[in-house]
């Protein structure tokens, strides 16, 4: 499987698929006008490599400065993805990074892995 880079722009985060680490990193702010094209082609990629691979292990490390409410939805997407592949034996761990000073950041992570109970969350606040 091709690992994937793409680098951050003013309304996307960078976004890092490490297939062979078994890692995605997801850094910066995500705000674009239709979220659509940014997460589509990274829930496919995924979702392919959840099915051929299977993984035993997959991490998945956050850290988001800012999201508006139309790409909250496709990271709940992603959280979707991650529990299915939980379902299907992968130990999922999120690291959610946030300020420290950020309840909004750090409450959106517990609220996005809520209903998902094959995810485990583990958050880290640094200082900006």
């Amino acid at each position: 499987m091709q690992a994937i880079h793409a680098e951050r722009t003013t309304v996307t985060p960078e976004i890092r698929f490490l297939p062979a680490e078994h890692r995605l990193v997801v850094a910066g702010e995500c705000y674009p006008e239709n979220p659509l094209p940014f997460f589509s082609p990274i829930l496919a990629t995924l979702r392919s490599y959840f099915e051929h691979h299977k993984p035993p292990r997959f991490e998945a490390q956050m850290q988001l400065q800012y999201i508006n409410s139309a790409s909250t939805m496709g990271l709940r997407s992603l959280f979707s993805l991650f529990n299915e592949a939980g379902e299907r034996g992968t130990d999922i761990r999120v690291l959610w990074a946030y300020d420290a000073e950020d309840d909004a950041i750090e409450e959106l992570g517990a609220d996005l892995v809520e209903d998902f109970h094959n995810v485990l969350l583990e958050r880290q606040p640094f200082n900006a």
